[in-house]
């Protein structure tokens, strides 16, 4: 796993959308989708503290700011694969792992979290560009952070 660092803003693209689109918050202000790389917001905007175990951070939006997390929505181990920003804690499903994925280079990481494990990436639907979980080895499952100061911000 390469180092990831915790001093930058990120925007978060994927394979499957390219240059695109980026991952945001969605309509609700709490759900995750693909949203247009041309209006950036601060719902767009990504930054990672490191958790308590080596390897794993959390993912913040700068609208947000710490006081919530990318986390996994806990339906009692039935799928365990929607996403949503929940309050800040130690729960599992906010402690995400950046793994180098070498099979695409523009786009070097598949994300897992500790609560569904290392074979659940981060994924985007195709129709819905709504983010989730999902196993396999799909093009919506292999992420690029890229600085924000590489991208245009509009206010949001």
């Amino acid at each position: 796993m390469s180092s990831i660092s915790t001093n930058k803003i990120y925007v978060l693209k994927n394979s499957f959308t390219a240059a695109a689109k980026i991952l945001s918050l969605a309509g609700n202000g709490n759900s995750l989708a693909m949203v247009d790389a041309h209006n950036v917001t601060s719902n767009g905007l990504w930054f990672l503290t490191p958790t308590t175990s080596a390897r794993y951070y959390r993912l913040h939006t700068l609208a947000n700011g710490v006081k919530q997390a990318l986390d996994v929505v806990n339906d009692n181990g039935v799928n365990s694969v929607n996403l949503h920003l929940a309050n800040t804690g130690e729960y599992s499903g906010q402690y995400w792992r950046f793994d180098e994925w070498h099979t695409s280079p523009a786009y070097p990481y598949r994300l897992s979290n500790s609560f569904t494990g290392p074979n659940a990436h981060l994924d985007v639907y195709s129709d819905t560009f709504v983010a989730h979980l999902a196993g396999s080895d799909y093009s919506g499952q292999h992420w690029a952070l890229v600085p924000a100061d590489t991208v245009i911000v509009t206010r949001s």
